[in-house]
C-alpha cells in the first residue's frame, strides 16, 4: 500500500481523480461527530449547504457555521451532545458543516470515501489494511491548514505504516509532526480557542482522545454507514 497526505478540497479532488481511496479528516468536529453517529447506528448524509440540510428527508439535522449551531437544527455538530442524545438506531441524520462536508463533496468519484479522526484512527487503519492506494485528507479551516487535522491524519498514517504501508513525502512529514508536537498544543490552537469561546470544552477533549470510537464510517449511496 502507498499512503499519502493531501490538504483541503483541492487535495481531495486530486486524490479522487487519481483513483485513490480518500479518508477525510475534520477533527474539530465533523469526522468525530460522524463516527459517533455511525457507532450509534445512524446513517449520516453530508450536504454542503444549510438549505440542503434543512430540506433533506431526515430524522435529525446537524449544522454549524463558524463552530456555532445553526438555528432551528437539532444539534450543532457536537459529538458529546449526540453521544448522549436520543438517536434511534437507523435514524437518518443530515449534516452540514463549515469545512468537512465541502471536502467530502470534493472527494466524489473516489473508489471509497471514509471519515476519520483521532477517535477512530485505529479502526480506520484496520479497515484500510487491504487497500492499494490511500490518501488521508486534512480538511483545514476555511481554505487554510489546521494542526488538529494534520495530527489526526498523522495518527492514522502512522498506524497504516505499522501495517506495512509506504508513506509519501507529505505523509511522512505529517507523521513526524504528529509525533513531535508538544503535549497540549492542540488544546490551545485557534480552533480549540474558538470551541472554548462557544463553551464546547467537552467536545475539545473528546475529539482529541484516540481510539475511543471503533468504527470506520464509509460513504455508501450518499450516506455514511458502518460495517
Amino acid at each position: 500500500m502507498i499512503a499519502r497526505y493531501a490538504g483541503g478540497a483541492t487535495g481531495a479532488r486530486a486524490a479522487a481523480r487519481a483513483g485513490s481511496v480518500v479518508v477525510v479528516v475534520d477533527t474539530f468536529r465533523a469526522s468525530t461527530t460522524i463516527a459517533v453517529l455511525v457507532a450509534r447506528g445512524a446513517c449520516v448524509v453530508p450536504v454542503a449547504s444549510i438549505e440542503e440540510a434543512a430540506s433533506a428527508p431526515a430524522d435529525l439535522r446537524i449544522g454549524e457555521r463558524g463552530s456555532a449551531k445553526v438555528a432551528g437544527f437539532d444539534f450543532g455538530n457536537s459529538p458529546t451532545e449526540v453521544l448522549t442524545a436520543e438517536v434511534p438506531p437507523g435514524a437518518t441524520v443530515a449534516l452540514s458543516t463549515t469545512n468537512g462536508t465541502r471536502v467530502l463533496e470534493a472527494a466524489a468519484g473516489s473508489p471509497a470515501i471514509y471519515a476519520a479522526a483521532f477517535v477512530n484512527a485505529g479502526a480506520m487503519s484496520e479497515e484500510l489494511a487491504g487497500a492499494e492506494d490511500v490518501t488521508v485528507v486534512g480538511c483545514g479551516w476555511e481554505g487554510g491548514r489546521a494542526s488538529e487535522d494534520e495530527d489526526a491524519a498523522g495518527a492514522i498514517l502512522r498506524r497504516l505504516e505499522g501495517r506495512g504501508a509506504s508513506l509519501d513525502v507529505r505523509a511522512r512529514r505529517v507523521v513526524e509532526g504528529y509525533l513531535g508536537r508538544p503535549a497540549g498544543a492542540l488544546r490551545n490552537n485557534s480552533a480549540a480557542r474558538r470551541l472554548k469561546r462557544l463553551s464546547y470544552e467537552k467536545d475539545l477533549e473528546f475529539c482529541l482522545s484516540e481510539d475511543t470510537v471503533p468504527v470506520a464510517p464509509r460513504l455508501v449511496s450518499g450516506a455514511f454507514v458502518g460495517e
